[in-house]
């Protein structure tokens, strides 16, 4: 694979730009869901599509989550995805951006609304290497959003 992956969780990971070519070996390694929080267009070399790597995820067996954004700037509504996409019990998730950090900050904020506490999603973020305490009350109001 072309990034490290980064493990926040037992089931979830966050890595930086994934490329279509990495999704069998993804597979491989038991994952069973893709989600990308890159917007198309981010950078002007070497960002592969969001299409082309859903085509590349479907084709190895693998779920394909579309939820772009720029900076800190996640909806409720993307949150309530991925927090509906881990409640479905025993699915191994990757989570990906161009460093890991946006896709750690929607695995927070989804985490949260699923019950998590706060404390345990810094840890488990902290052990991965993302630092999430300067964005705590924007996951938290994230994740209160997406439970209305």
């Amino acid at each position: 694979m072309s990034l490290p992956l980064f493990p926040v969780d037992d089931r979830v990971s966050v890595s930086g730009q994934l490329k279509p070519e990495d999704m069998n070996e993804l597979a491989a390694a038991g994952f069973t869901a893709v989600v990308n929080n890159r917007p198309d267009g981010e950078a002007f070399f070497g960002q592969p599509k969001a299409a082309d790597l859903r085509a590349a995820a479907e084709s190895a067996g693998l779920k394909f989550l579309d939820l772009p954004f720029s900076g800190p700037r996640a909806t409720p509504d993307q949150v309530r995805a991925f927090a509906d996409l881990l409640s479905e019990g025993d699915t191994r998730v990757i989570a990906f951006c161009k460093s890991g950090m946006r896709s750690a900050l929607l695995w927070g904020a989804a985490s949260l609304a699923n019950g998590r506490s706060i404390d345990e999603v810094l840890q488990s973020a902290r052990n991965a290497g993302q630092e999430l305490g300067g964005v705590a009350e924007l996951m938290t109001g994230l994740a209160q959003a997406a439970r209305s």
